[in-house]
């Protein structure tokens, strides 16, 4: 799986591209091209899905990160609480 900053970096492009097909779609309806019109508005909206793919991609990515990061603080938290008893313990033998 992709790093987080790299599907976002992609999403990014592919929106880029996306809007460039939407500007060229209008300039071509405009000389009465449509089906040049047609074609490039649906490369677009395939672009916009696949880099809406990316982002939720680079959210996943992020979503198990924390979710990891969560469990390793817990199990922090119960070795310093466990240690802290352990502490307390020795100190009063």
């Amino acid at each position: 799986m992709a790093n987080s900053s790299e599907a976002v970096k992609e999403a990014i492009a592919m929106q880029a591209e996306a809007v460039e097909d939407v500007e060229a779609a209008e300039v071509e309806q405009k000389r009465g091209a449509s089906s040049v019109s047609i074609d490039l508005l649906i490369d677009a909206v395939r672009k916009e899905r696949e880099g809406l793919d990316k982002l939720e991609e680079g959210i996943e990515v992020l979503r198990s990160s924390l979710e990891e990061r969560r469990h390793a603080l817990d199990r922090q938290n119960e070795i310093l609480g466990q240690l802290v008893i352990d502490f307390n313990q020795a100190g009063r033998t």
